[in-house]
């Protein structure tokens, strides 16, 4: 069983929290540029990419919120994700998969 599980993590969630790291680096970053002025906000493919970000980023950064309050303006929900994920992904549960006992 824990095999199985191992093939979902390697095959499945590994895969799918990589994505979601690269998401929250994209969403960032253009977040710094439209405040930057360096890529304009009327722009509607900059709009919507940039809504479709927050649409996925948004319901896991807001419970984190509730724990890590923001840092005068700088909100560091997003950092503290960003160094969940690898945590999760590489260390945690695998090692996690192979103490479950079947």
């Amino acid at each position: 069983m824990s095999s199985l599980l191992l093939a979902l993590h390697a095959y499945f969630l590994a895969p799918v929290l990589t994505i979601f790291f690269w998401a929250m680096l994209v969403y960032v970053l253009l977040g710094w540029l439209l405040v930057a002025n360096v890529v304009d906000n009327r722009n509607h493919t900059v709009r919507s990419i940039y809504s479709f970000l927050f649409q996925i980023i948004e319901p896991v950064a807001r419970p984190v919120r509730r724990v890590v309050p923001p840092l005068g303006n700088l909100d560091i929900s997003i950092l503290v994700i960003a160094l969940a994920i690898p945590f999760l992904r590489d260390w945690f549960l695998p090692r996690l998969f192979l103490a479950i006992p079947f």
